[in-house]
């Protein structure tokens, strides 16, 4: 069900990565936490057609993850009509390989900079503090004519290599 995210913030903070988030709005229930806001990139919508996953965490049941993600998705789809688009990103580098989203039917957009690191790296939060690549992942709830333009690669040397791209389905999934 849906919760103000400061009631899961201390959840958050002794079992995930990241500690907690008071932004957006979050979903609690017997697999976990997720914690849905507006996307914090500046290349995505951020007119609260799109959402950015920016927490998830769960307790460990099996099956559990797919199972909290079908019921979020009916009840997103169920109560809020304008969104069309969820966006998330998985670190390799603390061992997250998405394969809780390959399992929900998340699909693999990657950016630019996963598929060739920058000459300056991926950026410092932290001096000293550089960045792993993180690989970005779409649910497309509703259609949304914009998501394949502004989820695609436009490095024009990656594309004459013939690099993976985001593609858009040939139908949604939900709505």
């Amino acid at each position: 069900m849906w919760v103000p995210p400061e009631s899961v913030a201390l959840f958050l903070e002794r079992r995930h990565y990241l500690g907690a988030t008071h932004r957006g709005r979050a979903w609690s229930d017997e697999f976990g936490v997720v914690v849905l806001a507006l996307p914090t990139s500046r290349r995505l919508p951020c007119d609260g057609t799109w959402l950015e996953l920016s927490r998830w965490c769960l307790v460990g049941v099996k099956n559990g993850g797919s199972q909290q993600w079908r019921r979020l998705v009916s009840a997103l789809v169920e109560d809020d009509a304008t969104v069309t688009t969820v966006v998330s990103y998985s670190d390799p580098s603390v061992g997250h390989t998405g394969s809780l989203y390959r399992a929900c039917n998340w699909l693999w957009a990657p950016t630019w900079h996963r598929l060739r690191t920058p000459p300056t790296g991926n950026g410092r939060w932290k001096a000293g503090d550089v960045q792993a690549a993180k690989d970005r992942w779409v649910y497309p709830l509703r259609r949304d004519d914009r998501r394949a333009s502004l989820l695609a690669v436009k490095d024009e040397a990656l594309i004459r290599r013939g690099c993976p791209s985001y593609q858009e389905p040939r139908r949604w999934w939900a709505a």
